[in-house]
Order: structure tokens, then sequence, then C-alpha cells
């Protein structure tokens, strides 16, 4: 599970882009275990990087006071339809923060990546689907290349199960989540029609993506999450991979006859 890891990335990066936050939000950060406000992350779990990084920093402005950049640029809600659209220096300012923002959280996350914990039951659900359920198998991530390639280090044993690992900044993918593109990309590379794909989500936005594009979406939430936000957006919502029971879609694994370590 990269999440919290990624959290703490996000607020590292805030003083290694030479912005820190107030000492004394810093410091109720890191007594809330380098966690974001659930209120934060659930917006911007499963957006790609230049989408979240914008929502971000228009949430430290808004809630922590935070001074931003020497530009001194507003972020907060709604900045889009404030902003001068004739002023294409504004523009490439904005663009280089982000991917500044984006770049250095990567690297934190690459950096902290030898602390990743794969989430509860998932290495034996791969495995299981891979041999038992004898179905090809694929990552859609909205995390960039780059990223994905540091977090998978310590986890080939998983990763040796997957034909395809498609990123948010692959060519293909124009949109990223809550559009569909990805899964699409996805079920196109493993040659099946999206309604034949069974999809695992951990956010909503990944969920609603999932559906939009035709795929069977099982729903993982962040124990932070409130369950029913998935009820609408999913098939069915189970709150670990241990949980899973493939036969209502015709697969041979029940994550049930396996001992939980959850």
């Amino acid at each position: 599970d990269t999440e919290s890891l990624s959290c703490r990335a996000v607020i590292d990066s805030f003083k290694l882009t030479n912005a820190p936050l107030e000492p004394a939000i810093r410091s109720q950060l890191k007594r809330d275990g380098d966690l974001l406000p659930w209120e934060l992350k659930q917006k911007i779990l499963g957006l790609r990087g230049t989408e979240w990084v914008p929502i971000t920093l228009g949430y430290a402005q808004e809630k922590w006071n935070w001074i931003g950049y020497e530009n001194g640029l507003d972020w907060r809600d709604g900045w889009q339809s404030r902003r001068n659209n004739k002023d294409t220096q504004e523009s490439e300012t904005r663009e280089r923060i982000i991917n500044a923002f984006i770049e250095t959280w990567e690297r934190r996350l690459g950096d902290l990546c030898e602390q990743v914990v794969a989430c509860p039951g998932a290495l034996e659900l791969v495995r299981a689907l891979s041999e038992h359920g004898n179905l090809p198998l694929a990552v859609a991530t909205s995390s960039r290349l780059e990223g994905v390639n540091k977090k998978r280090l310590k986890h080939e044993e998983m990763f040796q199960f997957f034909e395809h690992v498609v990123t948010g900044d692959d060519k293909n993918v124009r949109m990223g989540k809550p559009a569909p593109d990805i899964f699409l990309e996805t079920a196109r590379r493993l040659q099946v029609h999206p309604s034949e794909c069974l999809v695992f989500e951990d956010s909503l936005q990944g969920a609603i993506a999932a559906r939009a594009a035709g795929c069977v979406t099982i729903a993982v939430p962040d124990k932070r999450m409130e369950t029913e936000s998935f009820i609408n957006h999913s098939d069915h919502v189970i709150p670990s991979m241990w949980y899973f029971d493939g036969k209502k879609w015709g697969i041979d694994v029940d994550m049930n006859n396996h001992s939980i370590e959850d």
C-alpha cells in the first residue's frame, strides 16, 4: 500500500520545493501520522499529478494558510475561472510549478518506496487469479511510469504476473480517471472487451472510470473512506482482497479459502 507513503511525499514536497508549510501545520500532520486530511485525500485519490497538484496547493492555501510560491498565484477552488486566460506567462508559470511539484513528489516517493508494503491479500489474489483462474492480468494506474518503476522494485514477485502496466502518462491515455481512457486502453492491450474485465479499485475516481469503461468493478476502499460512496459506482464492495470470491463472475478463485492475514 503506497497511499500512506504518497501522503508523506506530498507533505514533504512543500519544503522540498522551497515553500514549506507553517511549523504548527507540519507538526499537526506529523502527529496525524504524516497523512493528508481525509477531506483532501478523497478528492485527489486516483487522479493524475496534473490534476491533484492544483487541488492540493489550493487546499494548502485555504486550510493551512500556506503562503505559496514567490509569484503569489491563487490556487484555491475556482482559480480557473478567475485566471486571465490571455496571460500566457501565468499559464506557463502554473505549468512549471505543477510539473516541479510532481517531479519532487515522485523523487521523494521513490526514496520512501523501500518501505512499501503490499495491500493485504494482494499478492495471494494475483497469484491465484494467474495460476488457478488462468486469467490475463494488468495494472492500470494514474501514476507515471517512472514512479511505478520505483514502486515495483521490491514487488517483482507480484508484478511478474502482469502482462501489461498502463500508466497515467501513457501516450494512449488522453484523459485521467474518472474518464474511462486508461481502462479502455488496458482492455485493448489485453485483447478483451471491457465488459469482460474485472477491475479492483481503491479510489472513487477509479471506480467511476472503470464503470464508465464498461468493466465489472470491485471496490476495495481506503479504510478511511465510507463504503457507501462506492455503492452506486461499483458492482461489489469488499474490505480487503482476502474477501474476494470469484464464483459470481465465473472465476474459480475464493480468497475465503485462504488464511486471512489482514
